[in-house]
C-alpha cells in the first residue's frame, strides 16, 4: 500500500459512490431535523407525535407485507447489470413494481379496516374513541403512498443496482426536500397533524414524477444499459412473481423484525403506554443519532453492488478486504462522532426545539447510543448474507435475537413505560454482536476460491 494513497485498498469508484451518498444523506438528515423543529412549534409534542404515530402505523402494516423485495430487486439488477443481461435488468425491475402494486392493492383495501381497529385498540386510553380512530383513518390515508411511490421505487432500484449515486442521492434530496416543504405547508394550511400526512402523501407523488424524468436521462448516460420504462411495465404481468418472492422472503424475515423492533414498535408503544409526547421525543432522538450513523446509509448503499461484483469475479480475497475495511473504516467513524456528539444533544434541542423536548429527547439519546455503537459496525452485514447465500443463518440469528430481547423487552417496559421501549431498542441492536461473530468465523474457514464460488 502506497503511504501517500492510505486509502488505495478501496477502489475509487466505491469511494466516490459513497461520498456522493454520504452528501446525499447529510442533506436529507438536515432535512428532516428542519421539519423536525418546526412542526414541533407548529404542533407541539402531542400533535407532532400523532403524525410520527400515523406514519408508523402504515409503517407497521407496509413492513409486514413487503416481504423484503427492495434489497431483492437490487442485489439481482446488480448481479444482471456486471454481466450486461439488460433483459435480467429490465425482468428484475418488473417484479419491484408487480410487488409494489400487490402490496398496495393489499394496504389500501385491507387497511381501511385494520388500521383503525388497531389504533382503537392501542390509543383509545390516551386519546380517545374518536381520536384513536381518526389516527387508524390518518394511517389508512398513507397506504396510498405506495401506489404512488411504485415510480420512484422502480428508478430507485434501477440506480442503486446499476451504481449510479449521483443520480440516485439526487432524486433522494429532492423527495425529501419536497416532503419537508409539503409536510410544513399542510400543517400551516390546516393545523393539525393531517396536515402533515397530506403532505407526505402529496411528496410521493411529486417525486414519482420526477423519478420516471431522471429514469429517463439516466437511459442517455454512459452507464450500464437501463430498458425503457414501458419496457419494464410491458413484462410485469408475465413475471413469475413467486420467482422473485423466495430471495424477498428470505430477507424479509431478517430486515421486517429489525425495523419492527428498532423503529416502529418503540414508537407505537411509547404513544400507548406514555402518551404522544413520547413518540416525539423519541423519534427526534433518532433523527439526533442519525446525524452520526448517516455514514451507514451511504457506505451500505454502495457496499451491496461493489461486493456484489467481488462475488460475480469469484474473488474472495478481494470480497473480504473489502468488507472488513468498511465495517471498520465506518464503526470507527460513526462510533466517534457519537461519542463526540452525546454532550452536545441537550443544549441544542434546548434552543431549536420548544421547552420541554430537552431532558427527553438528552435521555433518549443517551440510552439508544448504547445500542448505535455497536450497530455501527453492522454496514455491509445485510449484503454479506445476501451475497453469499447465507439468509438461512442470517435467519436463525435474528430469530434467536427475538426470542432472547423479546422478554427483556417486555420487562422494560412493564419497568419502565416512559423509556422501557427505548432501553429494548438498544437490546436488540446490540444482539448484531452474535452476527459479527459468525462471519469472523465463516471467514476463517472460507479459505478456498472454490469453496466461496459454491457457497
Amino acid at each position: 500500500m502506497s503511504a501517500r494513497n492510505p486509502l488505495d485498498f478501496i477502489k475509487n469508484r466505491f469511494l466516490r459512490d459513497a461520498a456522493t451518498l454520504q452528501v446525499s444523506g447529510v442533506l436529507n438528515q438536515a432535512s428532516q431535523v428542519v421539519s423536525s423543529v418546526v412542526v414541533a412549534s407548529l404542533l407541539g409534542a402531542h400533535g407532532q407525535g400523532q403524525f410520527f404515530t400515523a406514519v408508523m402505523l402504515q409503517g407497521l402494516f407496509y413492513n409486514l407485507l413487503s416481504i423484503g423485495m427492495v434489497p431483492a430487486a437490487v442485489s439481482q439488477v446488480a448481479a444482471a447489470a456486471t454481466r450486461g443481461l439488460q433483459e435480467k435488468v429490465a425482468d428484475w425491475l418488473a417484479f419491484l413494481v408487480k410487488s409494489y402494486l400487490l402490496v398496495s392493492a393489499v394496504m389500501i383495501g385491507a387497511g381501511y379496516f385494520v388500521l383503525p381497529l388497531v389504533s382503537r385498540w392501542w390509543f383509545t386510553g390516551g386519546e380517545g374513541t374518536a381520536g384513536a380512530h381518526q389516527l387508524g383513518i390518518w394511517a389508512w390515508w398513507l397506504t396510498f403512498w405506495i401506489l404512488l411511490d411504485t415510480p420512484r421505487a422502480m428508478t430507485q432500484v434501477a440506480f442503486h443496482g446499476t451504481r449510479r449515486m449521483l443520480a440516485l442521492g439526487q432524486m433522494d434530496n429532492a423527495q425529501e426536500l419536497m416532503r419537508m416543504f409539503l409536510v410544513i405547508c399542510g400543517v400551516i394550511i390546516r393545523g393539525d397533524a393531517a396536515g402533515a400526512v397530506l403532505g407526505e402523501i402529496a411528496s410521493r407523488a411529486l417525486s414519482s414524477f420526477l423519478a420516471l424524468r431522471l429514469y429517463a436521462r439516466a437511459r442517455r448516460d454512459d452507464g450500464p444499459g437501463l430498458p425503457a420504462f414501458t419496457e419494464v411495465l410491458r413484462r410485469v404481468p408475465g413475471f413469475p412473481l413467486l420467482r422473485g418472492m423466495r430471495l424477498g422472503l428470505r430477507i424479509g424475515a431478517i430486515k421486517t423484525p429489525t425495523i419492527v423492533v428498532t423503529t416502529i414498535a418503540p414508537r407505537l408503544l411509547l404513544g400507548g403506554l406514555a402518551g404522544m409526547p413520547w413518540v416525539s421525543y423519541f423519534t427526534i432522538a433518532q433523527r439526533f443519532m442519525g446525524l452520526a450513523t448517516m455514514l451507514m446509509q451511504g457506505v451500505s448503499r454502495t457496499s451491496m453492488p461493489a461486493l456484489a461484483e467481488q462475488r460475480a469475479a469469484r474473488d474472495l480475497p478481494g470480497f473480504r478486504r473489502l468488507y472488513l475495511r468498511t465495517t471498520l473504516l465506518t464503526g470507527t467513524a460513526i462510533s466517534s462522532l457519537i461519542l463526540i456528539g452525546l454532550p452536545f444533544v441537550g443544549p441544542v434541542v434546548r434552543f431549536l426545539y420548544p421547552d420541554d423536548f430537552a431532558g427527553p429527547v438528552a435521555l433518549c439519546c443517551l440510552i439508544l447510543a448504547v445500542g448505535v455503537i455497536p450497530s455501527s459496525f453492522a454496514v455491509a452485514v445485510d449484503p454479506f448474507y445476501i451475497l453469499v447465500d447465507r439468509m438461512r443463518q442470517n435467519l436463525i440469528i435474528c430469530m434467536t435475537g427475538l426470542l432472547v430481547t423479546i422478554p427483556g423487552n417486555v420487562l422494560l417496559i412493564w419497568w419502565l413505560p416512559e423509556t422501557g421501549p427505548v432501553w429494548g431498542q438498544t437490546l436488540y441492536l446490540a444482539w448484531v454482536l452474535v452476527h459479527f461473530a459468525y462471519i469472523a468465523n465463516y471467514f476463517r474457514h472460507a479459505t478456498s476460491q472454490d469453496e466461496f464460488w459454491r457457497a
